[in-house]
C-alpha cells in the first residue's frame, strides 16, 4: 500500500507532477562495489512506461519506481525537508536497493 504524506501530496497536485524513485551509483568502499542510493524526484509531465517502472496511484498523484527496486508492502513516501534556492527535498520508506 503506497501512502504519500501531506506535504509532499501537497506539492504534487500544485505543480500537477508525478513522483520518480530511482537509484543513482557511485563506486565506493574497498572492493570497488557500486554503492547505490535512492533519489525521489518530483516531475512534471513524466511518462514512464510498465516495462521500465512499477506504477502506483495515490489520490491521483502517480507514483514510478524502477523495476530493479526491492519494494516491500507499505511505501510511504514523504518531504523530508524544505531548502531555499533548492526546494524540497522527498525520501521514502519502503523502497530499497537490490544487490545481486
Amino acid at each position: 500500500m503506497l501512502t504519500i504524506e501531506e506535504k509532499a501530496l501537497k506539492s504534487a497536485k500544485e505543480k500537477n507532477g508525478s513522483f520518480l524513485i530511482k537509484t543513482i551509483s557511485t563506486s565506493g568502499g574497498c572492493c570497488d562495489v557500486d554503492i547505490k542510493e535512492i533519489v525521489v524526484e518530483l516531475r512534471t509531465e513524466f511518462k514512464g512506461t510498465e516495462k521500465h517502472y512499477k506504477i502506483f496511484e495515490y489520490e491521483g498523484i502517480k507514483v514510478f519506481v524502477e523495476k530493479h527496486l526491492k519494494t516491500e508492502e507499505n511505501i510511504d513516501l514523504y518531504q523530508k525537508i524544505k531548502l531555499p534556492l533548492i526546494g524540497n527535498i522527498y525520501k521514502v520508506h519502503g523502497v530499497s536497493v537490490k544487490y545481486f
